[in-house]
């Protein structure tokens, strides 16, 4: 493995890790900007295959791993997901009964 591939796994692994912690701290703004560097990694490694083709095999390794991880990741960000809509619901269902509260008390 070369020394720019090692480095493209480090800095996915990197990505992940701190892709989770952002997610578990529902910090989504800093996790989207984490999705874009990750996008910008994945490119460096199309890059890195096409400009070395003796690097080809390691980076379809590299990124077979990565795919599933990925998939993983995108589990996880469903559920986050699901989590934000569910507390949306909330709030909407709050500024309704509010709004139900003010117009029962101004009748009042």
């Amino acid at each position: 493995m070369s020394a720019a591939l090692a480095a493209l796994d480090a800095a996915l692994q990197d990505n992940v890790s701190l892709m989770e912690t952002l997610l578990e701290q529902q910090e989504y703004d800093e996790a989207l900007q984490c999705m874009d560097e990750r996008l910008a990694l994945i490119d460096s490694l199309v890059r890195l295959a096409k400009a070395e083709p003796a690097q080809r095999q390691a980076v379809t390794t590299l990124a077979a791993a990565f795919a599933v991880e990925d998939a993983r990741q995108q589990a996880l960000a469903v559920n986050h997901h699901q989590i934000v809509f569910k507390q949306l619901a909330q709030v909407g269902k709050a500024n309704k009964a509010g709004q139900a509260y003010r117009m029962n008390s101004k009748e009042f």
